[in-house]
């Protein structure tokens, strides 16, 4: 067994809760003229928890800039996309807008997040 093989970074059990990747199923009918085609939304279940932004994440974006409403989200291995909508328990719907980095050894994932505001209704 390799050395590396406990050496993986987890967020901790107790602070994981359910989440949910929202997936439109909206398309675009390319046959008609680029016709929008409204989808069934569908929720993918994953565990991750919210933290809020601290220095050495701003350090590593690569944009330089952030808002009130930016935060990050980590999951044990959950990959979201940047654009990807997520929603927490108390039903807050977040945005993925930055992967932060983190070595290949283990599956923890990071992302820059922001908040879903009144300005921007979907």
């Amino acid at each position: 067994m390799s050395s590396f093989a406990y050496a993986k970074p987890m967020i901790p059990n107790g602070l994981l809760h359910e989440m949910f990747e929202i997936k439109s199923g909206a398309a675009f009918q390319q046959d008609n003229g680029g016709q929008y085609i409204p989808g069934k939304e569908t929720r993918i279940s994953f565990r991750g928890v919210i933290l809020p932004v601290n220095d050495k994440d701003l350090i590593r974006d690569a944009a330089g800039t952030y808002m009130h409403c930016t935060e990050k989200i980590y999951t044990n291995g959950h990959a979201l996309q940047i654009g990807a909508r997520v929603m927490d328990q108390d039903g807050t719907v977040y945005t993925i807008t930055q992967e932060l980095g983190h070595n290949s050894i283990h599956p923890m994932k990071r992302y820059l997040i922001e908040r879903k505001g009144d300005a921007a209704k979907r």
